[in-house]
């Protein structure tokens, strides 16, 4: 979802952005709700297909220590099979220390449990701010709310001092050390999932401009009175290149995939890896992104999830690399990200409608 700046209107009378509801979800519940105002109800379609899970469909898990050694070529193997059925995949032994994980999580809880005061200085319904704490995604397409709060940092380019936050302390380095070594995670993955097109390892992310953007949000799920009423993140792709996801140990991740809706159980120091409606157009389809959602459990502890999103530029022109039509025409448009930016912001979610968009006429 994250991006950079797109000059997005939002209407100064909305009545959204004058209500007590942007002060986030845990404001209420701080306040005692006992049953969840209908703006947070989500019709019945979009709560159909009850979680199915057993342990055959548990989506795959990659070691990329295997990358270093004579497992390499199996290691890709896997990556490209695990989109190509799932979409998504776990990694472990993926390199980013523990301690920063730690670290990232104790800020990112921190600055949540936060009075809903001192949040609210960070509040902006503005992308275009260097970080900022929303609750509702789009002011102008939203009409039923999501159970979460979220705080979106851009983290590349690298903001100046500043635009840190203070409060809480240990937030910033804690942030710029995360940043830096998932950074460094999605540049092998992006290496590995070149080769798994048979390409050279720099090809995807030559793609992405200059230097990829990167961007986290650090959701915030809080107990819900109604959990089977509410979404926590409606279903949707995310637009960009890849998408690295921290979650805790509490479940609520779910995987759209041949027609149910699968959890993703949570792994200790794992990492969730899935790819964007961008780098689908870039692979002429054979990386697939996949629609995803964070559902609301029973119980009395929040949830909280760390999404890395790696984008291109918003300058970066985006369509299926040469080498990849040679064989199967193009499937996609060529655009500009900024023209993908704008398209999924003036729809809100609506499952992979961006990336159906810029599909080519299919000509047989």
């Amino acid at each position: 979802m994250g991006d950079n700046v797109v000059a997005v209107k939002i209407t100064e009378d909305n009545t959204l952005r004058n209500s007590k509801y942007v002060k986030g979800v845990q404001y209420l519940v701080e306040n005692g709700v006992k049953q969840i105002p209908d703006v947070y109800i989500q019709p019945p379609h979009q709560l159909v297909n009850l979680t199915k899970f057993v342990r055959s469909n548990e989506i795959p898990v990659i070691d990329l220590a295997g990358l270093n050694d004579d497992s390499r070529s199996g290691v890709l193997a896997g990556i490209k099979n695990a989109f190509d059925r799932w979409g998504f995949f776990q990694v472990i032994n993926h390199g980013v220390p523990v301690r920063v994980v730690e670290q990232m999580m104790d800020v990112a809880r921190r600055f949540h449990e936060l009075p809903t005061e001192e949040k609210m200085v960070h509040y902006s319904a503005y992308p275009s701010e260097p970080h900022r704490f929303q609750t509702i995604f789009n002011l102008e397409k939203q009409t039923v709310l999501e159970w979460r709060d979220n705080l979106e940092q851009k983290c590349y380019p690298p903001p100046e001092d500043d635009n840190w936050l203070k409060n809480p302390i240990g937030y910033r380095d804690a942030a710029m050390d995360y940043s830096r070594e998932v950074r460094k995670l999605a540049k092998v993955l992006l290496a590995a999932m070149s080769e798994g097109l048979n390409l050279s390892s720099d090809a995807l992310e030559k793609c992405l401009g200059d230097e990829f953007t990167q961007i986290f949000l650090i959701n915030y799920y809080p107990p819900c009175p109604n959990p089977e009423l509410v979404l926590g993140v409606n279903s949707h792709s995310d637009r960009g290149a890849l998408t690295v996801l921290l979650q805790d140990e509490i479940r609520g991740l779910e995987v759209f995939n041949e027609g149910n809706w699968f959890e993703v159980k949570p792994l200790a120091n794992a990492f969730v890896i899935n790819v964007g409606d961008e780098t689908e157009v870039l692979s002429n389809g054979i990386y697939k992104s996949v629609a995803h959602r964070a559902i609301r459990k029973i119980g009395d502890v929040a949830r909280i999830t760390i999404a890395s999103f790696c984008n291109p530029t918003l300058e970066a022109k985006i369509g299926p690399i040469a080498e990849l039509t040679e064989v199967n025409p193009p499937l996609y448009k060529e655009h500009h990200f900024s023209d993908m930016v704008r398209y999924v912001r003036s729809r809100y979610y609506d499952g992979k409608s961006g990336l159906d968009n810029f599909k080519l006429p299919n000509k047989s």
